[in-house]
């Protein structure tokens, strides 16, 4: 209890959203999307730097349900706490089982598989080979969940001080080589990438594109989980969501405007497509002169580093939710079970060590052995397969978490016309747009479709098992989200 400060909290959101890895990838990955997607939209991928604050001014609206429950409840369960508190048990433990799964999936999709995938990608283009290609990243996979382990083990205050100090590295570096990009081609600063005009001026395409870059913050409420071990939570896990949101938004929309200007819109079409899948590599690897060898290479180690210190707060998050369920009856009792010099939940830590390399060595050797693919796209395929396998998943605790804040908040506060729209308004909206997500994803086929409709598979085998808990294990959700400071 209490080991955490505000610094902490915040770093645990930030690296969550692993901000290197978010910028070479998932910049790169929408213009690639634009570009194949958008055919009459060659310039599209201009316009990023809008999308991208447009997604970043939808997902704070997200963010303002989990903002007003966090001023009010402290607990380890995160978001099932506040559904169970606003909708029910039955709701609250959809939730749980649905943050779960979309903590497993993004621990394994892309802290694992997004470190493996880099590395196959990006090793080759440098020279140096990769031994025994085929089967090496078993047990490196291997390896690199017992490093993560190990940090976790050592607990809370540990590990978190190491992602502290690598997060203020890792976003000063980004923000201060963004800068100087911007810097060294004036000629070409102009508000154009925040215009909807390199997009054609097209609303669909734009919400479209917006709908997908949402993915891009996604670690905006890292904080919630350990608000047990957070000093003062009901005031430091909000700020940490705001300073969340402002830290991701500069460093991201940012580093994405240094990138478009300086790959220049005349070149747009080729950015993040072909030989150009990682640009901002290109870029640091040609545009600093005589440092950009050493600039280059500290941003390799830089998006390496940031694969694992989100992989570290996915699985510190992870442990202490499945902690938090046990403790209230609704999982076995070993999941409880803590390290008493630390606190750290073993036993949930151990669980998620074997259910993340099963899944992991299980998914990637099904794209490699079975689909019969190189391992660099097995491995990229496995991690983009489980990435969207988690989209509607988290729609889904986000929506519920919109829909109880009103239900709550009517047992709490008087109900005037402001507070109807803090608690009404302002969740239904960001509620439409995650709907909206769902169907846009499908409608103009952002992802493997199949992938959504697995999704929808997995969502209902976890309605299904809430009704048979409802039904036939109603005593283990009397406790639900019971618990809070």
């Amino acid at each position: 209890m209490n080991q955490l400060g505000l610094r902490h909290a915040i770093s645990q959101a930030v690296a969550l959203n692993a901000p290197a890895g978010t910028i070479v990838l998932y910049i790169a990955g929408t213009a690639s999307l634009i570009t194949s997607t958008f055919v009459t939209h060659q310039e599209g991928a201009y316009a990023i730097p809008l999308i991208l604050l447009l997604s970043l001014i939808i997902y704070a609206l997200m963010s303002y349900s989990m903002y007003a429950f966090s001023r009010r409840l402290s607990s380890a369960g995160g978001y099932y706490t506040f559904v169970s508190r606003g909708l029910g048990t039955s709701a609250g433990f959809v939730t749980a089982l649905s943050y779960i799964t979309y903590e497993i999936l993004s621990f394994t999709g892309f802290g694992i598989l997004g470190f493996l995938g880099f590395g196959y990608a990006i090793l080759p283009t440098l020279g140096i080979s990769i031994p025994d290609p085929d089967f090496i990243w078993m047990p490196i996979a291997i390896i690199f969940i017992g490093l993560v382990s190990l940090l976790i083990y050592l607990g809370i205050k540990p590990s978190l001080r190491f992602v502290t100090y690598t997060m203020f590295i890792e976003v000063s570096f980004l923000i201060a080589t963004s800068l100087a990009l911007i810097m060294m081609h004036p000629a070409r600063v102009s508000a154009t990438p925040f215009t909807p005009s390199p997009m054609g001026n097209d609303p669909f395409a734009i919400f479209a594109m917006m709908i997908y870059a949402i993915g891009a913050f996604v670690g905006i409420g890292g904080s919630i989980p350990i608000a047990e071990e957070t000093q003062k939570p009901k005031r430091n896990v909000p700020l940490a969501i705001v300073a969340t949101i402002a830290i991701l938004g500069v460093t991201i929309i940012l580093a994405s405007y240094a990138q478009v200007i300086t790959w220049g819109i005349q070149n747009i079409s080729t950015f993040g497509v072909g030989n150009n899948a990682y640009p901002l590599l290109n870029i640091y690897g040609a545009d600093f002169g005589i440092a950009s060898k050493v600039i280059f290479w500290v941003l390799i180690v830089i998006v390496l580093n940031s694969f694992f210190t989100a992989t570290v707060s996915l699985g510190t998050n992870a442990t202490r939710v499945l902690f938090s369920m046990s403790r209230e009856g609704a999982l076995p009792s070993f999941l409880s079970e803590i390290n008493r010099n630390n606190g750290t939940p073993t036993m949930s830590m151990i669980t998620l060590a074997i259910i993340s390399t099963a899944i992991v060595i299980g998914v990637g050797a099904g794209f490699e052995f079975i689909a019969k693919m190189s391992p660099l796209n097995a491995l990229l395929s496995s991690s983009i397969f489980l990435l969207i396998l988690e989209s509607p998943i988290t729609y889904i605790v986000h929506i519920l978490t919109n829909t109880s804040l009103y239900s709550y908040m009517k047992k709490h506060a008087r109900m005037g016309p402001m507070n109807t729209i803090k608690y009404l308004i302002i969740p239904s909206a960001s509620t439409a747009t995650l709907l909206a997500a769902i169907v846009a994803s499908i409608y103009f086929n952002l992802f493997y479709v199949d992938a959504v409709f697995a999704s929808f598979a997995l969502i209902a085998i976890i309605i299904v098992s809430t009704v048979v808990m409802r039904f036939k294990f109603k005593e283990k959700l009397e406790y639900l989200g019971d618990f809070s400071l």
